[in-house]
């Protein structure tokens, strides 16, 4: 997800204008949303057509179960009458004598019995039975004798007496068949056969609720035995079909689903087949509807985004045409001023900018008059000041007046005090070596120890190449200052001032430590926050810290370590500044 923002934001950051950016912002916000929904509208794709298939499925179960009741009713038919005694006895008759009144009256009781079958069942069209010597019985309106073959025959006597489903797929009819056998002989003996048929679009329509654009299939190892309007060979469609609940197969540069479900008292297969476009229109409408709301929505949006970033961009133009004229140095504010009024924080920005604009054109005219009176009264104090030299002059003179005197003291006193008074005033920059400002400190270290003699002791590490090296002038020696104002003037033993530095590629860090009476936590932030004055008249730790960072920055300045009775540690962050 970061590596997302990151590339966001890296884009962004190349497209100039914030209109341009608002509108892509508006444009990405979009394309996010539309990429949800498609996502949401394939998973609703995928659950509603998943119904879809089972509810189909599930329909044909039924249906299936249905037609099963339905055919095992015409099975159950065709068991009764191959095995109906009366009939058995007329067939058995008839078999022996092909003339005579007693065959006659066989055959006309035999017709009278198959009627009696053929009123039992609406769907079944005709009744037909085959003696042994090739002489049909019909019941019925609807006789099969010229499509019965040698292939029907042969598959009747395989089946040894069984049921057989057979089909005139032309005709529209279903044709069960089933060989007669004498039951009375142990033999079972041919008697003839006999052949139900059943008209399959009435059987149909009143056993299944089809809708219209559903079709209807039969099959049995591979071969049709009825089809409901498929316009096309189901056959070839419903090749190498397997029981399972749905299958999707193109045939033509089209697609068709089907379920299929396997019979449970016979060989027969059913199949419902529905183009998969019909199935798919629905959601395939809604997908059309959505790609076309989203040009719409997208063509809206940024037109909308493209007013609103106008509406942002235009007066923060005009405020950007401000600031290059105040740049150019033209403090005046812009007469006869054409801008687009806005309200909230861009028009807060124009107020706020057109009154320090004021402001500072003030001050500059301030600031100019008083520069003239400043200087003027620089010259005349400069006219009137002691010149440096002066000063510097008498205390050489009270140096060697002392060495005259033999009084050692007061001449290391006097020179020590020039030598710290030369450096603070000559140097004019406002960075010295650091070997310069550690002069400044020994030479106050020297005055301090001839005030407190033994009770003060002063300790210094540093490297060999300070000389290298420039700090601020007067870091160091005003916080050896403060150590021993808070150090030595409030404790009886002797205190111990260190310093240390250390010197590295990136910074120079000047430790400075004392074992005085040591601070509290609260007193550390209020040094921090400046609300701790400096004793007598020095220079207090926050103006140091102040310093630094105005001259190198937030990274740099004073960190203050310290606890209660057990001493102070401040460090000094510096970069590293060569000479």
């Amino acid at each position: 997800m970061r590596v997302v923002y990151a590339m966001i934001e890296w884009g962004l950051n190349r497209i100039h204008g914030i209109k341009n950016k608002i509108i892509i912002i508006a444009i990405l916000q979009l394309v996010f949303f539309c990429i949800m929904g498609i996502i949401s509208f394939r998973v609703f794709t995928a659950v509603y057509e998943t119904e879809v298939y089972n509810e189909s499925a599930n329909t044909l179960k039924i249906s299936s179960t249905v037609l099963d009741e339905e055919l095992k009713k015409i099975e159950q038919m065709s068991f009764q009458i191959s095995t109906d005694p009366v009939i058995q006895n007329y067939m058995e008759g008839i078999n022996y004598e092909y003339y005579g009144y007693d065959v006659y009256r066989s055959r006309r009781f035999l017709l009278e019995r198959l009627n009696s079958y053929y009123s039992q069942e609406r769907y079944v069209s005709s009744i037909q039975m085959l003696d042994t010597l090739g002489e049909y019985y019909v019941v019925g309106n609807q006789p099969i004798n010229d499509f019965i073959d040698r292939e029907w025959t042969d598959e009747m006597s395989a089946a040894s007496g069984a049921n057989v489903w057979m089909s005139l797929s032309d005709e529209g009819v279903l044709v069960s068949t089933r060989e007669m056998r004498k039951l009375n002989d142990l033999s079972l003996s041919y008697l003839g056969s006999v052949f139900i048929t059943i008209d399959m679009e009435e059987f149909i329509s009143d056993s299944l609720n089809l809708s219209s654009d559903k079709s209807f299939v039969i099959m049995k190892d591979d071969e049709v035995m009825y089809v409901k309007d498929f316009p096309i060979e189901a056959e070839t469609l419903l090749e190498g079909a397997t029981n399972t609940n749905y299958q999707i197969k193109e045939w033509n540069d089209r697609k068709y689903f089907y379920t299929s479900q396997h019979s449970r008292h016979s060989e027969l297969m059913y199949f419902n087949i529905l183009p998969f476009d019909e199935v798919a229109g629905s959601t395939s409408r809604l997908n059309q509807l959505m790609i076309g709301s989203f040009i719409l929505i997208l063509f809206i949006i940024i037109l909308i985004s493209s007013k609103l970033a106008r509406t942002i961009s235009k007066p923060l133009e005009d405020l950007t045409q401000k600031m290059k004229q105040v740049e150019m140095g033209n403090f005046t504010p812009m007469e006869n001023e054409k801008r687009v009024h806005s309200s909230g924080e861009i028009e807060q920005l124009h107020t706020n900018f057109d009154s320090m604009i004021q402001k500072i054109n003030t001050l500059i005219t301030e600031n100019y008059s008083k520069q003239l009176v400043i200087k003027e009264t620089e010259y005349r104090a400069l006219q009137a000041q002691i010149n440096p030299h002066f000063l510097y002059n008498t205390l050489d003179s009270i140096n060697w007046l002392a060495k005259v005197n033999r009084q050692n003291d007061i001449s290391n006193i006097a020179e020590s005090l020039g030598n710290m008074m030369r450096t603070i005033i000559s140097k004019k920059e406002p960075l010295i070596s650091i070997q310069e400002e550690l002069n400044i400190v020994h030479h106050y270290m020297v005055i301090q120890k001839y005030r407190y003699k033994k009770r003060l002791t002063f300790e210094m590490k540093q490297p060999d190449e300070v000389d290298l090296y420039r700090i601020p002038k007067l870091t160091i020696q005003p916080i050896v200052e403060n150590a021993i104002q808070h150090s030595l003037e409030e404790i009886i033993d002797e205190c111990v001032i260190q310093v240390e530095l250390t010197v590295n590629d990136q910074s120079i860090e000047i430790l400075i430590s004392d074992n005085g009476v040591g601070m509290s936590q609260e007193t550390i932030q209020a040094i921090y926050e400046g609300r701790v004055k400096p004793k007598r008249s020095g220079i207090g730790l926050a103006n140091i810290m102040e310093r630094i960072q105005l001259m190198f920055g937030e990274p740099y300045g004073l960190d203050i370590q310290s606890e209660v009775g057990n001493g102070t540690t401040v460090t000094i962050t510096l970069p590293t500044v060569k000479e």
